[in-house]
């Protein structure tokens, strides 16, 4: 099966990935599908590459990246995918074009960047573990800063990378999750219409 048309959310850890992912998903009839729940469940299963970058909070690998991509492919049946939290940085912008032209899907993509600040998001984290809301391995306090870390200094060169190939918008993900939600939906291009004809563009 060909890849769907995807909503790419991007951002730090504590941005509110996935829970603008899954509002997306419910919004527009699609699914959404985090790149980090599939490796964390590949580690807890035994996948020893997997663990091996949970546990170090170190980068997904371009090679990782397409093997998920293939799950989605494989196993993800929607006419709208949301990706909480990928591309992770540059190289996976290409092993996604790579994957959508491979397999013929439409080119229809569209990014969402969720800018946060490190303070900001780092007390987010804080809080998710301490309130026993997060059981993440990689939601501990070294391994989350190593996180946080990696993916900030990516964001910029992701960011450009993908505006390179597909429509991205920046968003300040401080303000409340509805309003970022509504914002979101807003910046979908007009002739999204055509293919998801029940969506109503909100008022922003």
């Amino acid at each position: 099966m060909a890849l769907p048309s995807i909503i790419a959310v991007l951002g730090v850890p504590g941005a509110g990935k996935s829970t603008q992912a899954k509002a997306l998903a419910r919004g527009l009839g699609g699914i959404a599908v985090s790149v980090g729940d599939w490796l964390r469940g590949l580690a807890a299963s035994g996948d020893e590459d997997a663990r091996s970058t949970v546990a170090g909070g170190t980068a997904i690998t371009p090679s990782q990246y397409e093997r998920f991509l293939r799950h989605v492919r494989e196993e993800v049946r929607a006419g709208v995918l949301v990706l909480d939290g990928s591309p992770r940085d540059e190289r996976h912008v290409t092993v996604l074009a790579d994957a959508l032209a491979a397999d013929g899907s439409p080119d229809r993509v569209h990014g969402v960047l969720l800018r946060l600040p490190t303070p900001v998001a780092e007390s987010r984290i804080r809080a998710r573990k301490s309130a026993g809301a997060s059981q993440r391995p990689d939601d501990s306090a070294d391994v989350a800063a190593r996180r946080m870390a990696l993916q900030t200094a990516a964001l910029t060169r992701l960011a450009e990378s993908f505006e390179a190939r597909w429509p991205l918008v920046t968003l300040d993900a401080t303000e409340d999750e509805a309003v970022v939600t509504r914002r979101i939906l807003a910046s979908l291009p007009a002739d999204w219409r055509a293919w998801t004809p029940h969506i109503s563009r909100p008022a922003r």
